[in-house]
């Protein structure tokens, strides 16, 4: 049995293998400053409870091991071989060495809590239909719905790019018998089942923008994601094509990034507030105090590399000294309230997408795959790519997204996509992937470690 406190109301979640009743809850997804109280996730009665239930899935991508700071993002950046562990806490550490092994913290905490919200999102999934219409409209009904599909499908997305082949878990959970006789999927068919679960979400979701909750748009953009994933480059085209010929997004300054919110750039951002603090504001070293987490001197002089970083100089600076070497500083999560946003989907990844679709389908379309390039790097301050060969095309869009996504948890994925993990010293194919936490192995016969562990 774990406990694990959120730092504003000290939300006590018990977790016995999947299960995840909650208490209380940060806030709503509309109003940074809002607040809500959820009751127990098996309790959906009515339009109130039904909220607050969807509140809480959303809340759980705002968990400090998901999204929200120090647990998935930092376990993804430390594994690209971009970042220094600079705190005391050696677990970290394993992931810059890829020496992770199933009793690593930090691999519990990160498997626990992006369960816990495939359970929330399950709740929502199988209880708020039941609902009638007098308790809650046909379109509550299926926005509700349709967003759960679509952030169970990031969560099954998340699992099987860092553990492979893991548990579909379809139903609530509020006994440990319940996940008896579930077996892991194999990454292809979680990537397959991401696909349906964003299909369903797509029939129930509004259309529009909301910058900071899920509509049809959204689904669209992780679609594009997902079928780069699955080297299905027509698809990937396809949607991304939909999001980037959308005149509600458009690629806008990097000062604008670096300090705005709901920007045009943004598909779907999490939103915090000062007193409700993303925890990258407490994980990342500042300018006042060197925290756990920093960019190391690579990624800097990559940034700060005219002809590739540009404006994305912006990202990192030194904070160096006589006294303290490699002393980076990150600017993407920084803003002195702790309200910065954290962009889930944002349009950049989208030109990107779409360029890598054009250079690997059967036909490639090179001429496109270089004017989605440039568009990104024209945003940087960077002059255009003349075109040239396919393979020089692939290692330029290896190294746009290093620099366009530098502080963001793409790397690490995007280097085992690309077949070049020994460009951070990982040859051995085992170590692609996590092993499954012990205690989680433990309590749960079903589950088989990945090998290598």
């Amino acid at each position: 049995m774990q406990y694990i406190y959120n730092k504003k109301h000290k939300i006590v979640t018990v977790l016995i293998l999947l299960v995840f009743a909650v208490t209380s809850c940060q806030k709503t997804f509309l109003d940074a400053t809002s607040e809500a109280t959820i009751s127990d996730v098996n309790a959906i009665v009515d339009s109130s409870s039904a909220y607050n239930a969807l509140t809480g899935v959303y809340d759980g991508l705002q968990n400090s091991d998901y999204y929200g700071g120090d647990g998935f993002a930092a376990a993804a950046f430390l594994s690209g071989g971009d970042g220094l562990w600079v705190g005391t806490l050696n677990y970290y550490n394993n992931f810059t060495q890829h020496t992770y092994s199933a009793d690593n913290t930090l691999l519990y905490r990160i498997w626990s809590t992006i369960y816990s919200v495939v359970n929330r999102a399950n709740n929502v999934i199988t209880k708020v239909p039941a609902l009638s219409t007098q308790q809650l409209s046909t379109a509550s009904k299926n926005t509700y719905v349709g967003e759960a599909y679509f952030i169970r499908a990031l969560a099954f997305f998340d699992l099987a790019r860092l553990w492979g082949n893991v548990p579909l878990v379809e139903i609530p959970v509020s006994d440990v018998s319940d996940v008896t006789g579930i077996k892991q999927s194999t990454r292809s068919e979680v990537f397959t089942k991401v696909v349906a679960d964003l299909e369903n979400a797509v029939t129930l979701l509004p259309s529009g923008v909301n910058r900071n909750r899920i509509t049809q748009n959204t689904a669209y953009a992780f679609l594009a994601r997902v079928y780069l994933y699955q080297e299905n480059w027509e698809k990937a085209e396809e949607y991304a094509s939909k999001i980037i010929n959308n005149n509600n997004y458009s690629l806008v300054s990097w000062s604008t990034i670096l300090s705005g919110t709901k920007t045009n750039e943004s598909i779907f951002e999490l939103v915090f507030s000062s007193s409700d603090q993303s925890a990258h504001y407490g994980t990342w070293s500042s300018v006042n105090y060197r925290n756990q987490l920093c960019p190391n001197k690579g990624l800097y002089t990559l940034l700060h590399t005219d002809s590739i970083g540009g404006l994305r100089s912006a990202l990192v600076t030194d904070n160096s000294s006589s006294a303290v070497s490699n002393y980076y500083v990150q600017n993407l999560y920084w803003r002195t309230d702790g309200s910065n946003p954290t962009y889930v989907f944002r349009l950049a990844e989208q030109y990107l997408i779409r360029e890598e679709a054009r250079a690997r389908k059967s036909s490639p379309d090179i001429s496109g795959a270089y004017a989605d390039l440039n568009s990104v790097r024209a945003r940087a301050g960077i002059s255009n790519r003349s075109i040239s060969s396919i393979n020089f095309l692939l290692n330029d869009i290896l190294q746009e997204r290093r620099v366009e996504f530098a502080l963001e948890p793409q790397r690490w994925f995007d280097l085992i996509r690309f077949g070049k993990t020994a460009d951070v010293s990982v040859s051995d194919a085992n170590k692609l992937i996590y092993p499954i936490p012990y205690n989680d192995l433990q309590a749960d016969g079903d589950l088989v470690q990945n090998p290598g562990y």
